[in-house]
């Protein structure tokens, strides 16, 4: 641990250091950071930070890497206010550009760059000293911590810029240059000074520029900042709405509770019987509007500041009067039933034997339930040569030998049955020709077909990617970090395929 007084003396400002020695040399692309207390905006998108936020996009997994690198090319959108040079200043002079602050200038990041008074999620504090508390994914090297709020009369229903935010930072916290990194796994608090007038809805934005590379994270938070002079609320929240796309023939339903039991008789249902209803932000409206109608000892909207509960397009809160009686309200969603969907990709027209064998590589991917997915590659003559079954849970990746087979026509047939007895199928024919003689063009060796051995990925590993076929080896240090950032839900790095592959791989 290092003094806490020690640093004191150094900075010379309120800083409180939570690390080990193995966080202090953690030097990786991957290391990053936010805004864990009060909640950022992309962590509330996160399972740990609650899911208070929805429809955030690839940044609910990885809330951390809301990252301006400052140098030009390497960012998916222009510098502000140029890319002719490297990033150095701060968030005054260059950085994100206007309106894409919040995802730190990433395209992958964008959804959470949409701005008005009602989309996201906000935490309630008081005028005056508050802590804020960064926490490090991995360790970096520091420059400072800078703090903004935005403006008084700055508009909530317009895209975060320069302008909207005042450009003396609340906090301008310095680290002495190269001493330590922040910690990795750790956390930093920083007494912010939140103005005494400001009042309702500012985000504040909190900037970390780290000192061994050229990146600055941005963490933006939505506050709501009581300052006394609001009347004190009548009512008690006891659950939320949250917007998701439905389909026709959907229904949605309040599930009403005391301290006892649930009281049926509260109920509310609202069927999804067309598609301007079935969409995401369409639906709750709709359904506050029938709940407050109905009369039932709990309403849904949104609190205007007459304290007046108000049905809002999208997110809604759910609230009762004080000292009711009610102590949660659940949304319950019954979803019509929806046909299976099942997709061969990464297949190819034509494979080359070499000495008699082949490999198969593609994706079986069955969407619409749970399904047990197998696949058999007959021969012309209608005969099995080989058969594979995916492991359980959907894993959509097979790779599949052929061994001793000759040249001609080929089928794969690819079958997902679910528990409830629903069958899927699909069929991709190819061909197999002899490898021609007199040098013809040799593949690629590789290491790993993506995304397995996805954790040993490192700068030089070359993979070949199923569904184009081609290899793709990883990039050097600092950016062979990024081809490990990978999931089904997170592609922005997927060699060939994901919005931002070249920042972690090279085409072979």
């Amino acid at each position: 641990m290092i003094n806490s007084n020690r640093a004191r003396s150094l900075l010379k400002l309120p800083l409180v250091l939570a690390m080990g020695a193995a966080g202090l040399a953690a030097q990786q692309a991957s290391a990053h950071g936010y805004i864990e207390s009060p909640k950022s905006r992309a962590f509330m998108c996160h399972s740990d930070g609650g899911r208070l936020n929805v429809n955030c996009g690839p940044v609910m997994y990885e809330p951390q890497s809301t990252e301006y690198i400052g140098v030009p090319g390497r960012n998916d959108l222009e510098h502000f206010p140029s890319n002719a040079q490297a990033c150095t200043g701060d968030f005054k002079v260059c950085g994100p550009a206007n309106g894409t602050i919040a995802a730190g200038g990433l395209v992958r990041f964008s959804p959470i760059n949409e701005q008005s008074a009602t989309r996201w999620a906000k935490t309630t504090i008081k005028p005056g000293p508050q802590n804020f508390t960064w926490h490090y994914k991995a360790g970096h090297a520091t420059r400072y911590w800078q703090f903004y709020i935005t403006k008084k009369d700055w508009n909530p229903n317009q895209p975060l810029t320069r302008d909207s935010f005042e450009m003396t930072p609340l906090l301008d916290q310095p680290w002495p240059a190269g001493t330590v990194p922040a910690p990795a796994g750790g956390k930093t608090q920083h007494t912010v000074n939140i103005p005494s007038d400001r009042s309702g809805y500012h985000v504040l934005l909190a900037t970390w520029k780290v000192n061994d590379t050229d990146a600055t994270f941005y963490s933006v938070v939505d506050l709501n900042i009581d300052n006394g002079a609001v009347i004190p609320s009548n009512w008690d929240t006891v659950g939320a709405v949250q917007p998701e796309a439905l389909s026709i023939g959907d229904k949605v339903k309040t599930r009403v509770f005391n301290a006892q039991s649930e009281i049926n008789a509260k109920q509310v249902v609202l069927n999804i019987d067309s598609a301007e209803l079935a969409k995401a932000d369409v639906w709750p409206h709709e359904l506050a509007k029938k709940v407050n109608t109905a009369k039932q000892g709990y309403q849904m909207g949104l609190l205007n500041d007459k304290d007046e509960v108000v049905p809002n397009f999208g997110r809604n809160e759910i609230l009762v009067k004080k000292g009711s009686d009610i102590v949660n309200v659940m949304i319950d969603k019954e979803q019509a039933a929806k046909p299976g969907e099942l997709a061969i990709t990464g297949m190819q027209s034509e494979y080359t034997l070499k000495d008699g064998k082949t490999e198969l590589h593609f994706n079986a991917i069955a969407k619409g339930g749970d399904y047990t997915v197998k696949a058999t590659v007959y021969n012309a003559q209608h005969e099995t040569v080989a058969h594979q079954q995916a492991p359980a849970g959907n894993t959509p990746h097979f790779s599949i030998p052929l061994v001793g087979q000759s040249a001609g026509d080929y089928d794969l047939v690819v079958v997902a049955s679910s528990k409830k007895g629903e069958l899927l199928q699909e069929t991709a024919s190819f061909k197999l020709k002899q490898e021609e003689s007199g040098g013809g063009e040799t593949p690629g060796k590789y290491d790993h077909v993506f995304p397995q051995g996805l954790s040993t990925y490192k700068a030089g590993t070359v993979v070949l990617q199923p569904k184009d076929g081609k290899t793709y080896k990883c990039n050097p240090f600092p950016y062979s970090g990024y081809c490990i950032q990978w999931n089904s839900g997170s592609t922005a790095f997927e060699p060939g395929v994901g919005s931002s592959w070249t920042s972690a791989w090279t085409r072979q």
